[in-house]
């Protein structure tokens, strides 16, 4: 209920999160779990950085409300924590991965039967799941999960066609209805992890066969790379507008998507420069990025607006809790990627997922945002959650949670 709500209603998904505490902490087993869960790196680094954020909340020019907030917005890392602790059994993971396929899919059908057979949606075609921008990353993921389910064997006989015909459907609608930049980044960096990690050679020929042609077909195809209808009846170009507005932010006379990217990142940077070693305090930015721009705009230029977020998650860690923040989250992030808990097939996946995540977080806070942060984080927790012994692949070098105190 959880994972699909984060698709759909912010409701659904905060009585799915929840309930999910609730019964984990009921169980009996919460405990004995999460002190076997401690002691993989990916866990005890994430904890490092939750504590950062925390001494963050002891000082700083915040108020308190703003800092309650700040530090609730981080709770993504705490589920994180409970779906490493929770997810040992292969059965259950593949579970989770088919019931969200099942769950986007009903968006998807409904987003193509919105553009083809003109039905009236409660939303417009490519922002039913929540806005343009999380539909194209959650399209873009199911995708990924597809083809992943494709190249590490967990599909057989006809399910194969089935999983490559809904990844191309997925995708089709990133590109063709949804237009939605996180999401070309998510599904092509994707890709290419998965074939690093699983591809064999004969795949790797048909991949370098195919992948040029459809990039091709897409460009000539989809207007949506090069122009996007909002859903206001604005249009906005995707790629090569992206690139303008980031060179003329200085001199536009209007907002921009990238142009007020750039104007906050250069602010941001100065106040991290005046905060280098443990940044402005949790909830600090929008009272430092509001002294930082005192006086150097008029009250009606656009960029005289009080960001609440740098929109860079690198720079937001950045400017809160200094470089020591900064350098305990990035090592919580490599620990994802290094750990060697879990199996290995489960491991490329959360590679692919992880990858797209860290690059849409250049532009967006996608790592704390309520649906694209607790969704990374469960795959992640689910993915990378330690297996059992009778689970482990031939060759794996991952200490399962069930014996770690004997190889300790």
């Amino acid at each position: 209920m959880t994972v699909i709500g984060l698709s759909y209603s912010p409701t659904v998904a905060s009585i799915g999160l929840i309930a999910a505490y609730v019964a984990f902490v009921l169980s009996g087993e919460a405990v004995d779990r999460l002190k076997r869960a401690i002691w993989h790196p990916p866990v005890y680094w994430g904890l490092a950085f939750l504590g950062v954020v925390m001494v963050g909340f002891t000082y700083g020019p915040a108020s308190w409300p703003e800092r309650w907030v700040d530090l609730l917005k981080w709770r993504t890392v705490l589920w994180f924590i409970v779906m490493f602790a929770i997810f040992d059994d292969e059965r259950w993971k593949m579970r989770l991965l088919r019931a969200f396929l099942i769950g986007t899919g009903v968006g998807l059908v409904a987003s193509f039967g919105g553009v083809v057979g003109g039905i009236t949606l409660w939303k417009p075609p490519s922002e039913l799941l929540r806005n343009h921008s999380t539909q194209s990353m959650i399209f873009s993921l199911s995708a990924v999960i597809c083809l992943w389910m494709v190249l590490a064997g967990r599909c057989k006989g006809r399910e194969r066609w089935w999983a490559i015909l809904a990844a191309g459907l997925f995708a089709g609608n990133v590109v063709l209805v949804t237009h939605g930049r996180s999401g070309y980044v998510v599904f092509g960096l994707g890709i290419i992890v998965l074939l690093i990690r699983h591809a064999s050679p004969k795949q790797w020929i048909a991949a370098t066969a195919v992948l040029p042609v459809s990039v091709g077909v897409v460009l000539l195809l989809s207007p949506g790379i090069q122009k996007r209808t909002l859903s206001q009846g604005v249009e906005e170009r995707t790629l090569s507008q992206g690139i303008e507005e980031w060179e003329h932010a200085e001199e536009s006379a209007q907002l921009t998507s990238m142009g007020i990217r750039k104007v906050f990142y250069t602010h941001t940077v100065a106040i991290v420069t005046s905060h280098l070693l443990v940044g402005v305090g949790s909830g600090g930015f929008k009272k430092a990025y509001a002294e930082q721009i005192a006086g150097k705009y008029s009250p009606s230029d656009w960029r005289s607006e009080v960001a609440n977020d740098p929109h860079n998650q690198y720079l937001a860690v950045a400017v809160q809790h200094g470089l020591l923040g900064l350098t305990v989250f990035i090592a919580w992030i490599v620990a994802m990627m290094r750990t060697q808990a879990g199996l290995p097939a489960y491991r490329g996946l959360a590679l692919a997922i992880l990858c797209g995540w860290c690059v849409t977080s250049l532009l967006s806070s996608h790592f704390r945002t309520f649906a694209e942060g607790h969704l990374v984080m469960t795959f992640l927790g689910v993915l990378l959650a330690p297996a059992p012994p009778m689970q482990r692949e031939p060759g794996s070098a991952a200490v399962s949670s069930s014996n770690f105190e004997e190889t300790r």
